[in-house]
């Protein structure tokens, strides 16, 4: 009986642990947000309104492995390749300011291989096959 009482008091102080950690991140980020520059906050505005289409992911994940992938599944999958495609992206950032570009210019195709290598090699990114980035 102790065990179900216990339980009761823990979920009954979990929202609100919940609700306090979530509103310190959005604070956190607003004033994030008001230091960025323009372009980085063009950049960020655009990260937010993208998405990968569901379909999409739908069918490449059923051609790779045989199965259907149910609604919340595409949601999940969709939601890791757009980390996954920002993560990237971020890696191709550096890469490009390390070979002396502006914040201003657009990442370039080479710099996007070459941040792929880097996940690569940290085994950030598992591959089946040998790539060709010629």
């Amino acid at each position: 009986m102790e065990l179900l009482e216990d339980a009761g008091n823990i979920s009954e102080h979990e929202p609100r642990e919940f609700e306090e950690t979530s509103q310190k991140a959005s604070e956190e980020m607003v004033e994030l947000v008001n230091i960025f520059t323009e372009e980085q906050m063009n950049r960020y505005e655009s990260y937010r309104r993208s998405s990968l289409p569901k379909s999409v992911l739908k069918r490449i994940f059923q051609s790779f492995t045989g199965t259907v992938l149910n609604s919340n599944g595409v949601i999940v999958l969709a939601a890791v390749g757009k980390l996954f495609i920002g993560e990237l992206v971020e890696l191709a950032r550096e890469v490009a300011d390390s070979h002396g570009l502006s914040d201003l210019e657009p990442v370039q195709p080479l710099q996007l291989k070459e941040a792929f290598r880097h996940m690569l090699l940290e085994a950030f990114v598992i591959c089946s096959k040998s790539l060709n980035f010629a």
